[in-house]
């Protein structure tokens, strides 16, 4: 069997796990381990008012290193004998987009999700944001079921 280029995404919750652990099955695939924060825009009115504004963009960066520490410790413990690239992107409107940027920037060839991780209102059997990544993009998605327990 071939090769093949997965990326797995996870916001932290328990069902995302499930992906992951899945992945870790997975060695003889080059695995990539990559969480998307989402940050929104702050109104530049809010800007004007703040005595520091640069405390935004100080805030925005120790988030995403702390994500960044996440997703390596993530991968230390899953994949103890498999070579795992780990990344943190940040984006200001859409998730699932930036998952389909990042996947086809990659040169990625098949994007394991689990079915549901942190959105409240999502869809009875799968998250919104695995619905947008299925609408969006042509590579492959493989999507992990939450675990029960």
């Amino acid at each position: 069997m071939d090769s093949k280029k997965l990326l797995v995404t996870t916001d932290f919750s328990d069902a995302s796990f499930a992906a992951v652990a899945y992945a870790a099955k997975a060695k003889e695939n080059q695995i990539t381990l990559l969480s998307v924060i989402q940050t929104g825009d702050v109104p530049p009115g809010l800007l004007q008012q703040m005595p520091n504004p640069g405390a935004i963009q100080e805030y925005r960066e120790k988030i995403l290193e702390q994500t960044k520490e996440k997703v390596s410790a993530i991968a230390r413990q899953y994949f103890t004998d498999a070579n795992v690239h780990t990344d943190a992107i940040v984006c200001e409107e859409d998730v699932a987009a930036e998952i389909c940027k990042y996947a086809e920037n990659n040169a990625i060839d098949t994007i394991v999700m689990s079915g549901q991780g942190r959105g409240t209102l999502g869809s009875l059997f799968i998250g919104s944001t695995v619905q947008k990544v299925l609408r969006m993009t042509r590579i492959p998605v493989l999507v992990i079921p939450k675990t029960t327990g």
